[in-house]
């Protein structure tokens, strides 16, 4: 099955290129608004073809396992000087969030997008009202999914992301024209 939303792209934060701006989000702490530590940054979900975030993938840590949720970017603020990014959300809150496979994201049906954004929005916004006749158009009105100012587009490169993937796949050698000499040494019996 064909994922729904195939522009719809996990990446590792330490996949991104952070000298554009000189930032580098791998483990970056997360906190709430009362200052409390809700995780560290584990990624994004972002746009494939313009690079555009809607989500930071926060990894809550824990002593066995950890548990991975979805914190929708536009409550997101980064801190340069203090190289963190708060939520403005509480740890209490965060208790309430859906959590988050990295590796089943690609296999989601429509509805369980759908489902995970509900449930997602009820627990950062629990007084916002959901339109559903708005489902298509989400990414592009909702507020929670507006690109902040600290984002830079050149920050994922598809690019990048794809090598990064190959590599982990084991089939990182590119295709390349026959080399030649190469074939005449071997043909020859010279090393």
């Amino acid at each position: 099955m064909d994922h729904p939303r195939p522009w719809l792209k996990y990446v590792a934060a330490d996949d991104l290129d952070g000298s554009p701006a000189d930032i580098a989000f791998d483990a970056m702490r997360v906190n709430g608004t009362d200052g409390e530590k809700l995780g560290s940054v584990d990624g994004f979900i972002v746009n494939d073809s313009n690079g555009q975030p809607y989500y930071v993938v926060v990894d809550a840590g824990g002593w066995f396992k950890s548990k991975y949720f979805l914190v929708p970017i536009g409550h997101v603020t980064f801190d340069r000087s203090q190289n963190r990014m708060t939520a403005d959300l509480t740890r209490e809150r965060v208790h309430n969030f859906p959590g988050f496979d990295r590796d089943e994201f690609e296999k989601l049906s429509e509805a369980d997008l759908e489902r995970m954004d509900e449930q997602i929005v009820a627990a950062c916004c629990p007084t916002v009202t959901i339109d559903r006749s708005t489902i298509t158009l989400r990414y592009e009105q909702w507020p929670h999914y507006r690109s902040p100012n600290w984002w830079d587009a050149d920050l994922y490169r598809p690019d990048r992301a794809d090598r990064a993937m190959k590599g982990m796949a084991g089939s990182d050698r590119q295709a390349t024209a026959p080399d030649k000499t190469s074939r005449a040494s071997k043909g020859s019996g010279k090393a």
